[in-house]
């Protein structure tokens, strides 16, 4: 490579980095504003723009925002308090991201389940983060049946889609409001407190769960979203699975900060 084409890369990478900067320098000095806040002024801004999209389902920013409300709703009603998990068991679609976000907003935590375990390491991925609630995409009924009877855990299980043996979270939703909960509502939450539980592959043993703050949230998403330099007129194809940071976190939020669509 000639000099004048390592200089030229040295300047995008330092546009880029001072892009970054600027996106995450205000986490810290705004400890409050965690990623369902940010959510809920991207719909104030961005309304019907269209937000996640799949041949399944598509969410605008106003809808995101909605569906998450109704989760959150849902939590409250259950009383899932501050720190308690709930178990997200579903394949990639725009529900998905719902589901954390409104959890999160009421200070529970989620774990990204990988939905290609079955049997022993799916049991041992749910046991280690002790949930009150697990989530189950109907698609996915047969892969957590063989994980159930390994199962020390005694949370309360939900279907999202057609179930004869579960409740149907989808159907609860349908009567709660996507209006945003008031302040009342929401437990006091910062960016240290506990978010999301993200696995690691397992390669050598068992997976772990990565606790996963706000904090960690907000600088994945803001730093690539900066690095990026996305805009309001980009869309993403994400192929990547939404239980891992990489396609869940960083694809997705860093496309949405700036008012992109994610595919």
């Amino acid at each position: 490579m000639s000099i004048f084409g390592r200089l030229r890369d040295n300047i995008v990478f330092m546009l880029g980095a001072r892009r970054a900067l600027k996106m995450t320098t205000p986490i810290a000095r705004n400890p409050k504003r965690i990623f369902p806040v940010v959510i809920d002024e991207l719909a104030e801004r961005f309304g019907d723009a269209p937000a996640l999209l799949s041949d399944r389902e598509s969410l605008s920013y106003r809808a995101l925002a909605e569906h998450a409300n109704r989760y959150a709703r849902w939590a409250r009603r259950e009383k899932l308090a501050k720190g308690e998990t709930v178990c997200l068991l579903m394949p990639n679609r725009p529900e998905y991201m719902a589901v954390w976000i409104g959890i999160n907003s009421v200070g529970g935590v989620v774990a990204l389940i990988n939905t290609n375990l079955i049997g022993p390491s799916l049991a041992h991925c749910i046991d280690i983060v002790t949930p009150k609630h697990i989530i189950v995409a109907s698609e996915l009924a047969g892969s957590f049946a063989t994980a159930r009877p390994l199962m020390q855990s005694m949370a309360k299980i939900w279907s999202h889609g057609e179930s004869a043996e579960f409740p149907r979270l989808d159907h609860e939703l349908e009567s709660l409001s996507g209006e945003r909960l008031p302040a009342s509502e929401r437990p006091p939450l910062t960016i240290e407190d506990a978010a999301l539980y993200i696995y690691t592959s397992g390669t050598t043993g068992m997976p772990k769960a990565a606790n996963i703050n706000h904090y960690r949230v907000m600088l994945a998403t803001g730093a690539f979203a900066g690095a990026m330099n996305t805009k309001a007129t980009d869309r993403m194809y994400d192929c990547l699975p939404l239980y891992h940071t990489a396609g869940g976190v960083v694809a997705t939020g860093a496309v949405l900060l700036n008012g992109g669509s994610v595919v």
